[in-house]
């Protein structure tokens, strides 16, 4: 996933300079994945039903899967994005072009419960994956939304979306870095994550920029500062960055022990490992 720019050393014709420009930025992976799928006719939208057989189980009358739960909602929305990833249309989240004016997508979003949202928001990222253009358009409904959860998920499709796509007007920076100062930790979280997502390899001094603060600050909640570290980590991997990894550590050290015993505290760890990632 790192990315690097053509000049005149590499390539001498400004023509051709510019078409590789672009399949180096994969501004057209969305297009050429479309167009194999169509050939070979893999475009229907799959439900999780499809994916999970649950009729072949024994035991399980046909209204066996009907039950409602928060954790198979959440399941299902995972099985959707991953099953669906970059066909650009689904059967929970994009709905059908016959659905009502509200959509299928709102109401599936509201079968799940907080983190749940978040994942469902987001997993319209993963079904317009590389779309950039289309997927932003479809995501921008949930940043209207009062629940803070759709929001965050919103944020992080965002970054899903751009992922190892850079595409020239820079979306995915203009629309996330005006979330990362919000109060609330889990808008904050999408929107950081959304960067480190969208940003990933790029080394992106605009990233650097907005997330060093976070992390160099000891008022900073634990899960935001792990989230943090884990995003640098992203962007600048295997770049060996001196001044991030000296803030990580500094972060480490700030932290108390009840703090590091936290699951969550293993991110900056990681964050840390992704910038030396092959680098002995």
């Amino acid at each position: 996933g790192v990315s690097f720019d053509l000049d005149e050393a590499n390539i001498i014709l400004e023509e051709h300079r510019e078409v590789l420009q672009q399949i180096i930025n994969n501004n057209e992976l969305n297009n050429g994945y479309l167009t194999l799928a169509r050939d070979i006719e893999v475009m229907e939208p799959k439900s999780p039903e499809d994916i999970y057989k649950a009729h072949l189980l024994e035991g399980r009358g046909a209204g066996g899967g009907t039950v409602d739960s928060a954790r198979q909602n959440l399941a299902a929305t995972f099985v959707n994005a991953f099953v669906n990833a970059g066909f650009g249309q689904d059967k929970l989240m994009t709905g059908s072009s016959e659905s009502s004016s509200g959509g299928s997508s709102t109401s599936w979003l509201f079968k799940n419960k907080e983190h749940g949202k978040i994942s469902a928001a987001a997993s319209l990222g993963m079904i317009l994956l590389w779309d950039v253009d289309s997927g932003l358009a479809q995501l921008d409904k949930y940043f209207h939304s009062p629940d803070t959860h759709v929001i965050a998920g919103a944020l992080l499709g965002v970054g899903i979306v751009n992922c190892n796509v850079q595409h020239e007007c820079d979306p995915a920076g203009a629309l996330l870095v005006d979330y990362v100062d919000k109060e609330d930790s889990s808008i904050k979280i999408g929107a950081i994550m959304g960067l480190g997502l969208a940003y990933a390899g790029s080394r992106s001094d605009q990233v650097r920029l907005s997330l060093v603060p976070i992390l160099a600050d000891g008022r900073t909640p634990l899960d935001v500062i792990a989230f943090t570290a884990l995003s640098l980590g992203l962007v600048f991997v295997g770049s060996c960055n001196e001044d991030i990894a000296q803030t990580i550590i500094f972060a480490l050290m700030d932290r108390s022990e009840a703090e590091l015993g936290d699951p969550l505290a293993r991110f900056l760890t990681l964050g840390l490992g992704l910038l030396y990632l092959g680098k002995q």
